[in-house]
């Protein structure tokens, strides 16, 4: 049997319904070019999953199912990544569907290169975009991708663990770190040791997936924002150099933001967006000193 072209892994739980939509959409590929395997990690799931993929047949591609005992994204990613028999793997979250040739931009883009592609998100246009919404992508702190065209160096900090594909190798040799527990910077801490490696990622606009995902308050997103914050200094502590970065210049940054924001509460000019972005930042500050002062 050939070696398929491409190895998707997906890390799932507790998500059977958006599941089975993102199964059904690789099943849907167009233009590959060649055949693809899904891997599909069930990372502990309490309600159905394990008995509904059990029951799944594709006709587009093989199957593999693996159980965890609830290790986490970036352990569920590694053990997918593991098995993995193609030479570049690409990377989904359960509720990130690609569209028909989304497969085929990331293999086109890659040409055969040993580099990485990260494809956009957007959001699902059949859910209607809250404000929360467009606060967050793609010009936000969920997923940024403004000032990007096909092809543009992404930097570490622009690197997502979702609809990212690179060399099975790169995985292997560079494996998310698994005492990130929850879907928070263990993607972006793997892409700062791939660049400290000279691997690099370049962004591909075609390569699009949907984000099925419905906000309509701000509440998860500041609690996300806490545990950015935790995770921060977590990885400041494995990686003190980034101090500037993950630390300094954001701390800064949200220093002008705050004086901006207060003008305008004073005349009343203040957005949604303003103080969504100032409840993430003060999130984040209360997060990250939190783990300081442990």
């Amino acid at each position: 049997m050939d070696k398929p072209a491409l190895s998707v892994v997906i890390p799932t739980r507790n998500r059977r319904l958006v599941l089975g939509v993102t199964l059904t959409a690789l099943n849907d590929q167009t233009g590959m070019g060649g055949t693809f395997e899904v891997i599909v990690v069930d990372d502990g799931s309490e309600d159905d999953t394990t008995e509904w993929l059990a029951c799944q047949t594709f006709e587009a591609f093989e199957m593999k199912t693996l159980r965890t005992d609830g290790i986490g994204p970036a352990g569920a990613r590694n053990l997918g990544i593991s098995q993995a028999q193609a030479d570049r793997v690409l990377l989904l979250g359960d509720d990130t569907i690609p569209q028909p040739t989304t497969l085929k931009a990331h293999l086109t883009l890659a040409g055969g290169r040993d580099i990485g592609v990260q494809g956009r998100i957007d959001w699902d246009p059949s859910l209607e975009i809250t404000p929360v919404m467009h606060f967050l992508a793609p010009e936000g702190p969920q997923f940024w991708f403004k000032g990007l065209g096909s092809g543009d160096p992404v930097p570490f900090t622009g690197v997502y663990g979702s609809n990212l594909s690179a060399p099975t190798k790169w995985f292997l040799s560079e494996p998310f770190d698994e005492t990130y527990r929850s879907a928070c910077f263990e993607d972006t801490e793997q892409a700062w040791r791939w660049s400290r490696r000279g691997w690099g990622v370049v962004f591909g606009d075609l390569a699009v997936c949907y984000h099925r995902h419905h906000y309509e308050s701000l509440d998860p997103v500041i609690k996300r924002q806490r545990r950015a914050g935790v995770a921060t200094w977590h990885t400041l502590r494995k990686h003190p150099r980034l101090l500037w970065t993950l630390f300094l210049q954001p701390l800064m940054v949200g220093g002008f933001k705050a004086v901006e924001v207060g003008g305008k509460f004073l005349f009343g000019r203040a957005t949604f967006a303003d103080r969504a972005d100032l409840r993430c930042r003060l999130a984040w500050l209360g997060g990250l000193f939190t783990s300081i002062t442990r």
